[in-house]
């Protein structure tokens, strides 16, 4: 049951540390805007690297998770795909279960102020009536 995770991270454009760079500008008013962002799909058991989108943030993960998750399925066969709340889109569940062929989709909710409402969409409603909190953590 082959298992795919899929999440983003910011990574920093210098070789100082954090730390130093915090220190640094502390007082002088100077912040870096951007930085380089990768989007991966990871093969849970294995650590394995099915896909890969370069980017720059600070932006919305979601637009990403498309081709990444398309390059990760036409390596491998992914049965599941988990992702956090940042990736929850009815189009996303819609793109791994109907055109890459993805049994199970655990995507956490992004409650959008909901109040209590359950989602309209079919694929979100299914996902906080089974969300299988286990696999996903």
């Amino acid at each position: 049951m082959p298992v795919a995770a899929v999440d983003a991270t910011g990574l920093e454009t210098r070789h100082v540390s954090a730390y130093f760079g915090l220190r640094r500008a502390n007082g002088s008013g100077h912040r870096q805007r951007s930085w380089p962002k990768l989007t991966a799909v990871v093969h849970t058991h294995s650590h394995l690297i099915l896909g890969a989108i370069p980017g720059v943030g600070p932006s919305q993960d979601s637009p990403d998770f498309s081709p990444a998750m398309r390059q990760a399925a036409a390596l491998a066969r992914i049965d599941t795909a988990l992702a956090d709340a940042g990736y929850d889109a009815e189009h996303n569940h819609r793109l791994c279960r109907e055109e890459l062929g993805v049994r199970q989709t655990v995507i956490h909710l992004n409650p959008r102020n909901t109040e209590g409402r359950r989602p309209k969409a079919p694929y979100r409603r299914a996902m906080q009536e089974r969300f299988d909190k286990a696999l996903y953590n």
